[in-house]
């Protein structure tokens, strides 16, 4: 397929290139910390876990025997309370609230009150001394050892959050780079369901992507293989209905002459009747082969010539004919149209016209003489709206569903022998090769059908 050849990894080895730089990195971010805690530790950032246990077993002499104890004689890390031989707490440091649990603990002999804080006693002359301590690392400055009281704790969770803040962005640039690499699968469906079969993007360096590439591609050749194959078959089809038609049209008006001619000679009834069957069904056949000819043109939609429209000239021009088709069955015209002003569709102007006035024809067909034909206009946001409605019969269920396809002749309530089945569809076709779309539906006067067009922006 002349495509470069890239040297190729599979996702098992992406995946593992992922999991080592998410194992080295969390091994460097815990190194750093590491050095980071050890730094601090000694330049006394951070007090070592028995630093308040040391500090107390030093000075434990001079707090047996001093007069008074004094906050600077004990660590700040640490509270005391001095108490005399009844428990009665004298003065000191520690909280109300915990004075008596304090001396409970030191009646039964207890030396930890929590996990983490610890209970140290000297004896004085005259009562005793009671210090609580912890057996943890703590900051040396008083506001950080009052917001981070457990080192350890601190540390943990800012191991943890720096582990998820590495998880969150490697885990985004693996999904951005897998992004980048699927985005040629996501390109080579979007052009193969738009039917643009003549790209090639190229080969991934991805082993499991260019498996999937190459059974696009390879859907991509059967495909174009295939609707080549089609085309040649419609387009085989086109050419013998219209070689068919034509050659039809021929000895059909030969039939129409010669039965005209009939007309000028002096007929009896009978034979006036045959002459009339012969020129009523030569016209109807006549229909049926300039409708063939027109579907036939219909499936090539490069004939279109699109262009600017203003949508006002369009249905001024709708507008006027439709009043001529009303004449015969005395149908009443109720035309409204709703903010058409500096409205324009990109369409062929020929053609829309056909599609609308077969809508509209269709629906003058089932109006009942003196019956009553709504036409509305209106312009939305970014839609032009046409909305035809009939005061006939409505269309059958079955119509609702299959009304727009070819050649449907619905069996119990808007058919009869004239009708071909092609009215509608012809009409569908050429506002769908609008980019547009229609609508059947039924209110309590009779049918309706609704176009909606694109405007053009």
């Amino acid at each position: 397929m002349g495509r470069l050849m890239k040297k190729e990894k599979t996702l098992r080895l992406i995946f593992i290139r992922f999991v080592g730089l998410m194992v080295g990195f969390s091994l460097v971010i815990a190194t750093i910390n590491y050095t980071v805690f050890i730094y601090a530790t000694n330049t006394d950032a951070i007090l070592p876990a028995n630093y308040a246990e040391t500090a107390i077993s030093e000075n434990r002499e001079l707090l047996g025997s001093t007069p008074a104890v004094t906050p600077e004689m004990v660590p700040d890390v640490a509270a005391f309370g001095v108490f005399d031989l009844n428990g009665n707490y004298q003065y000191g440091s520690l909280s109300q609230k915990t004075v008596k649990s304090i001396w409970e603990k030191y009646q039964n002999g207890a030396s930890s009150l929590t996990g983490w804080q610890f209970l140290y006693d000297i004896p004085r002359s005259n009562g005793v001394l009671l210090i609580t301590y912890p057996i943890s690392m703590q900051f040396s400055d008083p506001v950080l050892r009052q917001w981070f009281p457990n080192i350890e704790l601190l540390w943990l969770l800012s191991f943890v959050l720096e582990i998820i803040l590495l998880i969150i962005i490697l885990s985004w640039n693996f999904g951005s780079y897998l992004g980048k690499k699927i985005t040629v699968l996501q390109s080579v469906s979007q052009n193969i369901a738009r039917q643009n079969l003549d790209f090639d993007f190229g080969n991934s360096d991805i082993t499991e992507i260019n498996q999937v590439l190459d059974s696009l591609y390879n859907m991509r050749d059967g495909l174009k293989v295939s609707l080549l194959t089609q085309w040649k078959i419609e387009k085989t089809k086109q050419d013998q209905i219209e070689a068919l038609a034509h050659d039809i049209k021929t000895p059909l008006t030969i039939v129409k002459g010669n039965a005209e001619l009939l007309g000028e000679t002096a007929l009896d009834n009978e034979q006036e009747r045959y002459k009339k069957y012969i020129l009523e069904n030569a016209i109807q056949m006549e229909g049926y082969i300039n409708q063939l000819v027109e579907l036939s043109q219909l499936a090539e939609p490069q004939r279109l010539n699109f262009n600017k429209v203003s949508v006002p000239e369009l249905m001024d021009s709708i507008h006027e004919q439709t009043r001529g088709l009303m004449i015969k069955k005395n149908i009443e015209l109720v035309w409204q149209e709703e903010n058409l002003a500096k409205a324009f569709i990109q369409a062929d102007g020929e053609k829309l016209h056909r599609a609308v006035m077969n809508v509209i024809g269709n629906g003058v067909e089932f109006t009942p003489n003196h019956g009553t034909l709504a036409v509305t206009v209106l312009k939305t946001k970014n839609t032009l709206v046409i909305t035809v409605m009939d005061s006939g019969k409505g269309f059958s269920i079955q119509a609702l569903h299959f009304g727009k396809e070819q050649f449907f002749k619905s069996d119990t309530c808007r058919t009869n022998h004239k009708h071909h089945g092609m009215g509608l569809y012809i009409a569908n076709t050429i506002i769908e090769q609008h980019g547009g779309r229609c609508q059947l539906g039924n209110t309590e006067q009779g049918g309706s059908v609704g176009i909606f067009l694109p405007l053009f922006s």
